[in-house]
């Protein structure tokens, strides 16, 4: 008995089939987007290699899941963006502007962060190793199990941040912190020290008894 041949799926199976696949990462490879206006956005899973982002606007942008390779950033604006689970690797983000902005569980290797502004940003569980923080401003940031090595942290603003569990270097901040409370709790105050430096009123003494 010959084969039937087999049955070709009709066109509402095929196009029931290409909407339920997941859409392919967007890529962006040696482009200069300097300036560009990304304005809610779904890019997860995006590519940028070699890509030019200086005075970039990026608002209500899902970045999950996202890659980041030798990419400018610098004096970009980054307003509600999520880049959990993001990885960056030589990225230029000076005198950047990052507000509510989501770095959970994210990496960062060799960035430059120099002078940029970090206001409600989340970086708990985040790793960030040789990254220029120099000058950094950090408000209202989450850091709590980051780790940062190697890095560049002189004249770093800490204002209201978490930072349980935060590691630098290999040192444990927030216990370092609670080392030095209760050693400043146990020492005397100025104050008291002075008090008890100063010499004490010393007592008359009697005339010996004669003899």
């Amino acid at each position: 008995m010959a084969k039937k041949p087999p049955i070709a799926p009709s066109n509402a199976d095929a196009a029931e089939r290409d909407a339920a696949a997941p859409p392919r990462p967007a890529r962006f490879h040696g482009a200069t987007l300097a300036g560009a206006d990304f304005d809610d956005a779904d890019l997860r899973g995006a590519r940028f290699h070699n890509v030019a982002l200086a005075e970039a606007e990026l608002d209500d942008v899902d970045l999950r899941g996202a890659r980041f390779h030798n990419v400018a950033l610098t004096e970009v604006d980054l307003d509600d963006i999520d880049l959990r689970g993001a990885r960056l690797h030589n990225v230029a983000l000076a005198e950047a502007e990052l507000d509510d902005v989501d770095l959970r569980g994210a990496r960062l290797h060799n960035v430059a962060l120099a002078a940029a502004s970090l206001d409600d940003v989340s970086l708990a569980g985040a790793r960030i190793d040789n990254a220029d923080a120099a000058g950094t401003r950090w408000s209202d940031v989450t850091l709590r199990g980051a780790r940062l090595e190697a890095s560049d942290l002189r004249e770093v603003e800490i204002t209201g941040c978490k930072i349980d569990g935060l590691t630098i270097d290999g040192v444990r901040i927030d216990r370092l912190l609670e080392d030095a409370k209760r050693r400043a709790s146990a020492s005397p105050t100025p104050e008291e020290a002075t008090k008890e430096a100063a010499p004490g009123k010393r007592k008359a003494k009697r005339p010996a008894p004669g003899r």
